[in-house]
């Protein structure tokens, strides 16, 4: 009731239109989730160039629509309806395709096969639209805005070279754990 005062209609208005609350989140996410399928990669293109173009598709829709994340984060952290809803319609597919490309850039050399593709997808996920969830943050600390498309594309390029240096495989990077100080001392 409180939600149809603060749009302005009546709660009949609205179990009219979407038939329940329930509904009305439905379609509420299928508003947010529209756009999120990155644009099909040219079948000729290299493991490497389809793994970037969809991490960047990732942070290109999680900046323009930062309460994605918020929403997986807050209905993710319990099974239910809701959350099923989610995975039957979303995530499912474009989880399982990310994951697939993984494994096509592990067996192509580019990602050690060491790096589980089931982890690196809410790796990327999380490092790839946490900016757009402390925009505040942001701002307040460092100036940064967020929603300026020219920090988009600067964030986009970030990721691309943290994963072209950090996750990808280069012939000088040991596969051997780094042992931290406090290891070390023990």
């Amino acid at each position: 009731i409180a939600g149809a005062r603060e749009a302005g209609v009546t709660q009949p208005l609205i179990n009219h239109h979407f038939g329940s609350k329930e509904g009305l989140w439905r379609a509420a996410m299928d508003a947010l989730f529209e756009r999120g399928q990155p644009e099909p990669v040219d079948s000729d293109a290299s493991a490497a160039e389809r793994f970037l173009a969809v991490t960047e598709h990732l942070v290109r829709f999680v900046a323009a629509r930062p309460e994605v994340t918020r929403v997986l984060a807050r209905e993710g952290a319990i099974a239910g309806p809701r959350l099923q809803y989610l995975i039957d319609h979303y995530l499912t597919y474009m989880f399982r395709e990310t994951q697939a490309l993984v494994r096509a850039s592990q067996r192509a050399g580019l990602i050690s096969q060491t790096v589980r593709a089931d982890l690196l997808i809410f790796y990327l996920l999380g490092a790839g639209s946490h900016l757009f969830n402390v925009t505040a943050l942001a701002r307040g600390t460092l100036g940064i805005d967020t929603t300026s498309a020219r920090v988009v594309e600067d964030f986009v390029t970030l990721f691309r070279e943290v994963l072209r240096g950090g996750v990808f495989r280069t012939p000088a990077r040991s596969t051997k754990p780094v042992k931290s100080a406090q290891s070390v001392k023990k």
